[in-house]
């Protein structure tokens, strides 16, 4: 007979990690490098070679001068660049970038955090095989910013891959206080409760117990 719900596998492939906190950029193999200066502490974007007008080009390279003027990128467009690096399978570039962009802000002469990168950090750890890391990441961030409900939502994908669903479920209730309206982790909690759901049945059935039988009509 064939169950009516998913099993914690198919229940975590289901699962649906959400936003992250800004716009995720598609998987692209060309996406282009990004410069760090040690010095400022700034990004910028290597852009993509030019394929034309290599004589023009060629002047305008001898017209530049000696002063990089490349304007540094803002903390979304970096944002943005780490994330499109996890989609595109690389994780640990990722992470190096996280690591140089923390490094400058505690340098700076008013340090602070990126939000969106340490979530981000987490999404690259993860994706390295280095759950119990992320896991600390995220959990952080729900003490730090019990408000966001990303972290949460991502906890509560961890949990039902480990099979803990009752701290899934807690998760994603946590995700729901901070926003009602979060469609990840409401899709999210349907899945998990589907599961729970399934298994309240098979304690009962190994109990000895039955599944109630249909009501049928009085007799004529």
């Amino acid at each position: 007979m064939t169950r009516p719900f998913l099993p914690v596998l198919a229940l975590c492939a289901c699962l649906t990690a959400g936003s992250a906190l800004a716009a995720p950029s598609s998987a692209d193999a060309a996406l282009p490098s990004l410069n760090y200066d040690p010095d400022t502490g700034a990004f910028t974007e290597t852009p993509p070679p030019d394929r034309g007008w290599q004589a023009f080009a060629d002047l305008l390279k001898k017209a530049t001068p000696s002063v990089d003027t490349a304007v540094p990128l803002t903390a979304a467009q970096i944002a943005g660049h780490v994330s499109a690096l996890i989609d595109a399978g690389r994780a640990q570039e990722a992470l190096d970038i996280i690591a140089k962009r923390q490094a400058a802000r505690d340098a700076s002469v008013t340090p602070g955090d990126d939000v969106q990168l340490r979530y981000l950090q987490g999404r690259a750890l993860d994706a390295l095989g280095q759950r119990d890391q992320a896991m600390a990441v995220w959990r952080q961030m729900t003490t730090d910013y019990p408000e966001l409900p990303e972290p949460w939502n991502a906890l509560a994908i961890e949990y039902a891959r480990r099979g803990q669903l009752q701290l899934a479920r807690e998760a994603l209730d946590m995700a729901l206080v901070s926003d009602p309206s979060f469609a990840p982790a409401l899709e999210n909690l349907g899945h998990v409760q589907m599961r729970l759901a399934q298994e309240s049945f098979d304690r009962a059935r190994a109990a000895g117990g039955h599944a109630p039988k249909p009501a049928q009509a009085p007799a004529q």
